[in-house]
């Protein structure tokens, strides 16, 4: 009875946040709106966050779970449509993800449209990828995690990788990935209106800020249009109710092996949000993903 309570009042200020999210003209509409939404429906998690700091010119930061061990690696690509950023969401969700998983978090505060459009966001997740690499660290300790437009630029940088030889991370978690800019999908229509979240009008706003005048189907723009041969285990996890569901459903049938979550009635990045049982266990079998292809790597790091 609880939980139904819950989720009926989460869907409520879902409702109330889509029609904001529907007069967010202009990106600095949306990210007041996305800061706004941060403090009523963000995890509650302890961790610690380091102080911000420069690979190359990237912002970056480790965000660490109280209590987690730190063998793994989450290398986490924040969403918000490519143009805004919510630290106050993104972090409690890569530390629950991290202490569920027994790993850090490196966030990455890449570039943001419409000020840095294409290919700014990508190149500096690449940088970050080097850097980590540079460093010395196994990658197969590591996973590559993203949310919404995040998910597009975690898949973008592993498909990066791949084509020009370098190491890929153990894994890919994508939660509720926007992976085409044509939104050509069927749930895009189908699921308009029944979206607790978005609008297709909205998210029709975000190739003119993030890639305008471009080719929409070139695969660093929607990476639903790229090949996913030689790519790492992917785990894809999506509501039943999204606009983008069917880019989950179309890039793991393409993927062999991939692990795709449909979760019934949940909303865009449902793990993120604050009494929903289902987040919970959905970070649970996140976690169980992650030791699967992490365990040997990570046993006895510190």
């Amino acid at each position: 009875m609880r939980a139904a309570a819950q989720r009926w009042a989460i869907r409520n200020l879902l409702r109330t946040g889509q029609a904001f999210l529907g007069r967010a003209e202009t990106p600095a509409r949306l990210r007041e709106l996305t800061r706004w939404a941060a403090p009523h429906i963000a995890r509650r998690e302890s961790f610690e966050s380091s102080p911000a700091f420069k690979v190359g010119d990237v912002g970056t930061r480790w965000i660490v779970p109280a209590g987690a061990p730190k063998g793994g690696v989450i290398l986490y690509f924040h969403g918000g449509g490519f143009v805004a950023e919510a630290p106050a969401i993104h972090d409690p969700l890569l530390a629950a993800i991290g202490r569920a998983s027994g790993a850090r978090g490196l966030a990455v505060d890449y570039r943001l449209a419409p000020e840095h459009p294409f290919p700014a966001a990508t190149d500096d997740c690449f940088t970050v990828w080097n850097h980590l690499l540079s460093s010395g660290i196994d990658p197969a300790r590591v996973i590559f995690g993203g949310d919404s437009s995040g998910g597009s630029l975690a898949l973008v940088t592993a498909m990066r990788a791949r084509d020009e030889g370098l190491p890929l991370p153990a894994a890919i978690v994508l939660l509720s990935p926007l992976l085409d800019l044509t939104f050509s999908g069927g749930s895009f229509s189908r699921n308009d209106g029944i979206d607790p979240m978005f609008r297709a009008a909205t998210a029709h706003r975000i190739p003119d800020w993030y890639a305008p005048g471009l080719d929409l189907t070139d695969p660093r723009i929607s990476p639903v249009f790229g090949r996913a041969d030689g790519l790492p285990p992917t785990m894809l996890v999506v509501g039943s109710t999204e606009l983008l569901l069917d880019d989950s459903l179309r890039f793991a049938a393409k993927l062999p092996g991939a692990r795709i979550a449909v979760w019934h009635d949940m909303p865009h990045v449902f793990p993120a949000i604050r009494g929903l049982p289902e987040g919970d266990r959905a970070i649970a079998e996140i976690a169980d993903f992650i030791h699967e292809h992490t365990a040997e790597a990570t046993r006895g790091a510190n």
